[in-house]
């Protein structure tokens, strides 16, 4: 009797340790570290690791695209006490400049940087941000942004690809750097200029000049080969991306004052994080934004006093040429943009009804 009463209690011990294994097993535990998580928003010590991909090459320190990347993943983690780290891959590192959004989209990383007419190819109003002449300043291009129905109307055109916009970057002036001097339209006759969306090729090809699809990242080894003759970009960049090496004259004033790009996130991943860190989220991208104002605007002056100092020639254009310029843009650029689809059309009507805007 005794022997079975041991072998019960035996039996009995076993079993309840089996289903406290079991239990615990089932209920898990620790923080997660992921691109996961829900938005029911109750786990206060979940954590999230995010991918961002730019296509940019790694940036010089206080410049606009250091503020927009590094500094702006370092405040994200600050004001979500750390719950939010973002991880940057510069030079198109986890998928390249034509194939980023489709990658987005389907939350292969989380963030993209890159210039919204990069993917005019398949979000055909991001043309836009590459319009010449379009705006004057740094608040001008805000003011588009954030007040106008622009702004709201390409949030719209993201959504429908199923990504979100974080915040905007200013990334100075933009203009001609050529291996040639590039004084009036009729001097980029024959040339080949590097160019992303077909609206801008029309511009250029008005002007005379070829175009070349080219990811900003190979711009210095396409300048070197002599791929392209001249790109239109942040003066900056001859210093940041070393293409002082590899051009001879810049062009000012440029197109755009100054140029911009966008950060955004797949709105996968965006569902994914509790509701308080998406607001901490908007909250530094917006004070990411406005502290690019200044940065931008330092960094057109340095651009230009860099190609002093490298000894390049910087052509200054009058006002009649520049008039000149600006019609062009008005007859191909801005017209072919009108011509996609409604919501293109009341962008150009928001853009001319705001043309003089005044800080």
């Amino acid at each position: 009797m005794k022997m079975k009463q041991s072998f019960f209690k035996k039996l009995a011990f076993f079993a309840t340790m089996l289903a406290l294994l079991m239990l615990a097993a089932c209920s898990g535990g620790g923080e997660k570290a992921s691109t996961g998580g829900n938005n029911e928003g109750n786990d206060k010590e979940q954590t999230f690791k995010l991918r961002m991909n730019s296509t940019y090459t790694p940036p010089i320190e206080g410049s606009p695209t250091y503020i927009a990347q590094e500094e702006f993943a370092e405040l994200v983690k600050e004001k979500t006490n750390g719950r939010v780290e973002i991880e940057i891959f510069y030079s198109n590192q986890l998928a390249g400049q034509s194939e980023s959004l489709d990658a987005l989209a389907r939350g292969t990383f989380d963030i993209q940087v890159t210039t919204p007419v990069a993917w005019a190819d398949r979000i055909p109003e991001g043309n836009w941000s590459a319009m010449p002449y379009a705006w004057k300043s740094e608040e001008h291009l805000r003011h588009l942004l954030r007040n106008t129905e622009v702004g709201e109307l390409y949030s719209e055109a993201l959504g429908d690809y199923g990504v979100k916009p974080l915040h905007y970057y200013f990334s100075a002036s933009t203009g001609f750097l050529s291996k040639k001097p590039i004084t009036k339209p009729e001097d980029a006759n024959g040339m080949v200029i590097a160019s992303v969306g077909s609206l801008l090729g029309d511009y250029y090809k008005a002007m005379g000049a070829g175009t070349a699809n080219i990811p900003f990242s190979d711009y210095y080894e396409a300048l070197l080969r002599g791929t392209i003759d001249a790109i239109a970009f942040p003066y900056y960049s001859l210093e940041s991306m070393k293409l002082a090496e590899v051009v001879d004259y810049i062009t000012i004033p440029g197109g755009q004052s100054p140029s911009f790009g966008v950060i955004v996130i797949s709105q996968l991943t965006w569902d994914k994080l509790p509701s308080d860190l998406q607001d901490s989220i908007m909250e530094a991208s917006l004070e990411i934004e406005e502290k690019m104002i200044p940065a931008s605007r330092a960094f057109t002056d340095r651009g230009i006093e860099y190609a002093k100092e490298q000894g390049l020639e910087v052509v200054e254009t009058t006002d009649e040429v520049y008039q000149e310029f600006v019609e062009i843009a008005k007859e191909t650029y801005w017209a072919g943009f009108a011509d996609i689809n409604e919501r293109s059309k009341r962008m150009i009507e928001v853009i001319e009804e705001n043309l003089d805007y005044q800080e």
